[in-house]
C-alpha cells in the first residue's frame, strides 16, 4: 500500500483515519485511467462513437458530441491553452465556466496538463473572485464565451474554434501520468471571510466519488442523465459530468433551469434520471409538470432540504420518486443518499409519511456518524453532529491549516449539521435525518451563504449601527435571507446594495431588510437568531435592500 502523507494542518494519524472505511485504509495510488482525463481517453478509445454530451446554444440549438469528439475538443482546447496561456503541470488555473461543451473541455484539458483548476462562480462579485484567485496564486483565469467579459475583466476568453484537428493531435498525443493524490480541483465555500475557505479535492477524490455514483445508481452505458445545475458547483460537476463519464452514459446538459423548457427536455430526451434541487421541483409543480417517460426512474435532489410536502406532490402529481442526497463541497458531492432500490412502503415511510424526509444511508466509500459533544457515536434517535470520513472527503482547506485542523478534529470531518440516525426494522438499514445546523449558513438557490459574513457586510455600511440576517424557508429558493438593521438616530434610509453587491451575488441578497430598534443578542454579544426570526416574521418598516 502506498503511503499517503497528510496535508498541512492535519496529523498523519488523523488523516489515515479520515480516509478509512470499514477498517480498510484508502491509500493506494490509482492508475492514470482512474483520473477523469484518463477515463475520458479510455472511453474515447473503447466506445468513441457513443454519445457523451448534449448541450444547447443561447438560441436553443442542440449539439451532441461523442466520446471521441469530446476528447478531441478537449485536446484542441489544451493545445490552444498551452500555446496562448502557457499554464502547465504544477500551476493553478481558474475557470469561469458555463454549462457548455467548451467549458467542460477546458476543464479536462487543464487537468490533463497537470494543472489544478479553481472553479469560479460567474455570479460572484469580482472582488470575491479576485480574492479566491489571489489566495491560490492562479496563473491564469479562463472564461467561457457565454460568461460576460465584465464578470472578471482579466479573464481570457476561450476560443470557439480552439485549434485545427491535426495540430491538436500533434500537440497532445499523450499525457503525463497524473498523481491521484495531487490537487485536481478547488472550490470556494462559505466562510468567515470571502476567501477564507477554498476546498482542495484530489484526483482520487473525484474518481472515488464517481465510482460510488455509478455503483449507487447502477449507471451503465446507454443511460441518459438530464442535468441543469451549474458545473461550477460540486453537484453539477461531480454527479452530472464525472458520474456520467465514468459510467459511459450520455449527459443532456441544459444551460440552466427553464420552468417552461425543462419539461420538454424530459419528454424529448427521455432520461433515466435527472439531477435537480428542491426549488426546481417546486417550480415544476407550480408552473408545468413533465410527462415522464416509462424509462424514467427518479429525480436526485441535494443542496437544500427537501420537504415531505414536495416529495408527496411529486409522487401524486408527477408520479416520480425523489431521492434526497446530502453532502458538502468538502465531501466532494454526496455523503449520504436515499437508496434507489427501496420497496414502495419503505420509501413512503422515509420520504412521504414523515415530518422530515431522510437523507438516506451512507454513500459508498463513506463512513457517516452522528457524534455527541463528547465525540462518541450517538444512540439511535439521539441528536448530534453529522460527521464523515472516506474516499471523497477533501484533502484540506487550501492555505488555511487552522481551519483544516478544526474541521478534521478527532479524525472526522465535522459538517456543522445536526441530525440523528435510526435503524429501519424492515430493511435493517441505517437511515439518517438532518435536523439543523450548528453553523450560521443559509442555502439560497443551492448557494451556501454565511450569515455571519452578511452581518459584517451590513454592519460596515455607514449609518448602520447594528445588523444581522436570518434564513427562512422559501418554497422555490429553498431558503431566503431576511435582514434587520439598526440605523443611526435621525437616519431615515440607507442604500445597502453597493456593500452587498461587492461581496455577494445578487441572487442571494436579502429579500427584505427591516428596521429594528435593537438586534436581539446574548449578554456576550451573540445574535439570537431564533428570536430575530420571530421578530422579523412580524416586523415593521422595511428599508431598501
Amino acid at each position: 500500500m502506498t503511503a499517503v502523507i497528510a496535508p498541512e494542518g492535519v496529523r498523519q494519524e488523523d488523516f489515515e483515519r479520515v480516509h478509512t472505511y470499514g477498517g480498510v485504509a484508502f491509500g493506494p495510488s490509482l492508475s492514470t485511467g482512474a483520473t477523469m482525463p484518463g477515463r475520458l481517453a479510455a472511453r474515447a478509445r473503447a466506445r468513441g462513437d457513443d454519445p457523451f454530451l448534449t448541450t444547447f446554444s443561447e438560441k436553443g440549438e442542440e449539439h451532441t458530441l461523442s466520446y471521441r469528439e469530446f476528447d478531441l475538443l478537449s485536446r484542441q482546447v489544451g493545445a490552444w491553452i498551452a500555446r496562448t496561456v502557457g499554464v502547465g503541470a504544477g500551476d493553478v488555473a481558474a475557470l469561469l465556466p458555463a454549462n457548455d461543451a467548451l467549458s467542460i473541455a477546458a476543464l479536462f484539458a487543464l487537468q490533463r496538463s497537470g494543472c489544478a483548476v479553481l472553479l469560479l462562480n460567474p455570479g460572484d462579485p469580482p472582488d470575491r473572485l479576485r480574492q479566491q484567485t489571489g489566495r491560490l496564486t492562479a496563473k491564469a483565469v479562463l472564461r467561457s464565451p457565454s460568461v460576460a467579459d465584465t464578470v472578471l475583466t482579466e479573464a481570457v476568453e476561450l476560443p470557439t474554434a480552439p485549434h485545427s484537428r491535426t495540430d491538436a493531435a500533434a500537440a497532445h498525443p499523450t499525457s503525463a501520468p497524473l498523481d491521484p493524490w495531487s490537487d485536481a480541483l478547488f472550490f470556494g465555500t462559505s466562510g468567515s471571510t470571502a476567501a477564507a475557505k477554498l476546498v482542495a479535492q484530489s484526483h482520487y477524490n473525484a474518481a472515488a466519488n464517481a465510482d460510488a455514483l455509478v455503483r449507487h445508481h447502477a449507471l451503465r452505458p446507454g443511460d441518459r442523465l438530464l442535468g441543469c445545475l451549474p458545473v461550477h458547483h460540486v453537484n453539477g460537476l461531480h454527479f452530472t459530468v464525472f458520474g456520467t463519464l465514468t459510467a459511459g452514459a450520455h449527459l443532456v446538459l441544459a444551460r440552466e433551469f427553464d420552468p417552461f423548457g425543462y419539461p420538454e427536455l424530459v419528454e424529448r430526451f427521455r432520461p433515466r434520471m435527472a439531477s435537480v434541487v428542491p426549488s426546481i421541483l417546486e417550480t415544476m409543480l407550480a408552473v408545468r409538470q413533465p410527462t415522464l417517460p416509462s424509462t424514467f426512474d427518479y429525480f436526485v435532489t441535494a443542496a437544500a432540504p427537501l420537504t415531505a410536502a414536495t416529495a408527496r406532490a411529486m409522487a401524486r402529481q408527477v408520479g416520480a420518486r425523489v431521492l434526497q442526497g446530502y453532502g458538502l463541497t468538502e465531501t466532494t458531492n454526496f455523503s449520504t443518499t436515499m437508496p434507489a432500490d427501496l420497496p414502495e412502503d419503505t420509501y413512503r415511510r422515509m420520504m412521504l409519511d414523515t415530518d422530515i424526509p431522510s437523507i438516506g444511508t451512507p454513500f459508498p466509500g463513506n463512513d457517516v456518524a452522528v457524534l455527541t459533544d463528547r465525540g462518541d457515536r450517538a444512540a439511535p434517535g439521539e441528536t448530534g453532529e453529522i460527521c464523515m470520513r472516506g474516499t471523497n472527503v477533501m484533502t484540506r482547506y487550501a492555505g488555511n491549516p487552522e481551519a483544516t485542523a478544526r474541521a478534521f478534529a478527532g479524525g472526522w470531518f465535522h459538517s456543522g449539521d445536526t441530525g440523528f440516525h435510526h435503524v429501519d426494522a424492515e430493511t435493517g438499514r441505517t437511515f439518517l435525518v438532518i435536523t439543523g445546523r450548528r453553523k450560521n449558513i443559509a442555502k439560497v438557490r443551492g448557494e451556501s451563504v454565511s450569515l455571519d459574513e452578511m452581518d459584517r457586510v451590513l454592519r460596515s455600511v455607514p449609518l448602520v449601527v447594528d445588523a444581522a440576517a436570518v434564513a427562512v424557508p422559501h418554497r422555490f429558493l429553498g431558503e431566503e435571507i431576511v435582514a434587520a438593521v439598526v440605523l443611526a438616530p435621525g437616519t431615515s434610509d440607507v442604500d445597502l446594495r453597493p456593500a452587498l453587491s461587492a461581496v455577494f451575488s445578487p441572487a442571494v441578497h436579502p429579500s427584505r431588510v427591516a428596521r429594528l430598534e435593537a438586534i436581539p443578542r446574548t449578554r456576550t454579544g451573540k445574535v439570537l437568531r431564533p428570536e430575530l426570526t420571530r421578530q422579523l416574521m412580524g416586523s415593521g418598516p422595511d428599508t431598501q435592500p
